[in-house]
């Protein structure tokens, strides 16, 4: 890349930051939950507006746009004339519910210590607006373009994807995608996504009231909470009988004894206790970042004595939740490509006297020498359910996704990326699921930095990173790497596709 040109770049970004910085704050304060059940179509109310908010932006800086339907907007760069193809890059403005355990309002945007921190920031309503920036920077200093650019952004990524399913099924695709939703340089595949759902056929005991854990189906819960009534966990033990309320004081005393729990009984007298253990939030593909709060519950409860272990129901949720990486549930597998299989149980629900259970699983690229399509995983997991008393629904396969790693579009993002930071990195595989399995032709391209930074409020802070309380954007990177799509999008350009 031409040295004078990577100079007007950087010079554009810097002299643009506080506008960069202003449209993502008002994405951010938007709390864009995916609701595909909401009675406002066809993901609510909140991602409506956070999506006319963009195009507003777009179309306020000269772009062209379109609303596919409310499923994703497309903000378009070089439509003065003809093209030689169509490159789409791809963001989502939908985010995951904002969770517990923040020191700052998830839906707004804080600027602290050179970091961005807000729901979303990261993931990936940065990318939207990093993007369209990109495109003004382009529109302005380097006009002249071979092919057709569009933002397309989102509104049900982190749900069901159905936005994009929707588009692909009413739309011509690009002729090549780059999904802005992963780690630089390129990742050219990714794994297969399981979601499970686990009914429990048999009735829990009467003591249990309530039992709840979890917010979103591809994040590890940090927080696990069960309603108990002490004075029938033992009613059939006449004999030598604690009174009720020594009984409940004794389980008290012990479950205050035990870390990561709070206990709370609202209304003396009615022997009502709910018992709250703490864990740490975190995507599914990064177990070792979280740390999940349903086993936490349950090895707090059999400690206490209010349960023995033996229990199917309890068993089976606690072989579903005890790891990140299947070994409890036996389904843990690994290729060369991709590695290991990740995923946990994310959600419980007990009521009407039915226990649910969710999780969310993340498989290999390659079964032996041949694509995986989860048929090993998902018979183990039918297995297992059933040993234990439990139905299995598999709400959805998403198989791998493959793209060549050789292809000449992986090349020239790699080599231009490593010649503008200096960096030795490679083209790769991961455990995330983002648009690109959604598409013909795609990969996923940056636009996380290596070594990528996070807010801390203290040393061993586990919050920070995306799907976590106090999801933060380190300002820098995040200008960074808006040079560098920059450059990137220039010299892919060049490239017939």
């Amino acid at each position: 890349m031409d040295r004078q040109i990577s100079s007007e770049i950087a010079k554009w970004i810097a002299s643009h930051k506080e506008e960069i910085l202003s449209d993502l704050k008002n994405a951010v304060e938007i709390p864009s939950v995916s609701q595909p059940d909401s009675e406002v179509k066809p993901y609510g109310k909140a991602c409506r507006k956070v999506l006319e908010r963009l195009l507003n932006a777009g179309a306020g800086y000269g772009f062209e746009s379109e609303n596919y339907h409310y499923h994703v907007g497309g903000i378009f760069l070089n439509t003065a004339g003809k093209s030689a193809g169509r490159i789409g890059i791809w963001s989502h403005l939908d985010v995951v519910p904002a969770g517990d355990n923040w020191s700052f309002p998830p839906f707004s945007l804080t600027e602290k210590d050179g970091f961005l921190i807000g729901r979303g920031v990261q993931d990936n309503k940065c990318a939207a607006v990093g993007v369209l920036h990109a495109f003004r920077c382009i529109n302005e200093l380097f006009p002249k373009l071979r092919h057709e650019y569009v933002l397309y952004m989102g509104c049900s990524e982190e749900n069901t994807m159905d936005d994009v399913r929707f588009f692909a099924d009413h739309y011509k695709q690009p002729d090549l995608s780059l999904v802005a939703d992963c780690g630089f340089p390129v990742c050219y595949g990714e794994k297969g996504i399981i979601d499970a759902a686990f009914t429990c056929g048999r009735s829990l005991p009467d003591f249990i009231l309530a039992f709840s854990a979890g917010t979103s189906l591809n994040t590890i819960p940090d927080t696990a909470s069960v309603t108990l009534r002490t004075d029938k966990i033992r009613p059939g033990e006449k004999e030598g009988q604690a009174d009720p309320e020594e009984q409940l004081q004794q389980y008290m005393e012990i479950l205050s004894g035990l870390s990561n729990l709070q206990l709370s009984r609202p209304k003396p007298g009615d022997f009502v206790l709910t018992v709250t253990a703490k864990g740490v939030s975190s995507h599914v593909i990064a177990p070792k970042q979280g740390k999940n709060a349903i086993p936490i519950l349950l090895e707090a409860l059999k400690t206490a004595g209010i349960v023995t272990g033996g229990e199917d129901w309890f068993a089976f949720l606690l072989k579903v939740s005890a790891d990140g990486y299947g070994e409890a549930a036996r389904i843990a597998c690994r290729d060369k490509v991709s590695g290991p299989l990740m995923g946990t149980a994310t959600r419980v629900d007990f009521s009407d006297g039915v226990l649910n259970v969710s999780a969310n699983y993340r498989y290999p690229i390659f079964d032996g020498e041949a694509l995986s399509d989860g048929t090993p995983i998902i018979r183990s997991l039918e297995v297992l359910a059933k040993a234990h008393g439990f139905s299995l629904k598999i709400s959805k396969n998403s198989k791998p996704s493959f793209y060549d790693p050789h292809a000449p579009a992986v090349a020239t993002l790699t080599d231009t990326f490593n010649k503008i930071t200096g960096l030795q990195t490679k083209a790769y595989t991961m455990s995330g699921g983002s648009y690109a399995r959604m598409l013909d032709n795609a990969i996923a391209f940056g636009m996380s930095m290596p070594g990528k930074r996070v807010y801390k409020e203290y040393e061993g802070d586990p919050r920070g990173d995306y799907h976590q309380a106090n999801e933060s954007l380190n300002i820098k990177d995040y200008l960074k790497a808006i040079e560098i799509y920059i450059q990137c999008i220039l010299e892919l350009d060049k490239q017939e596709i």
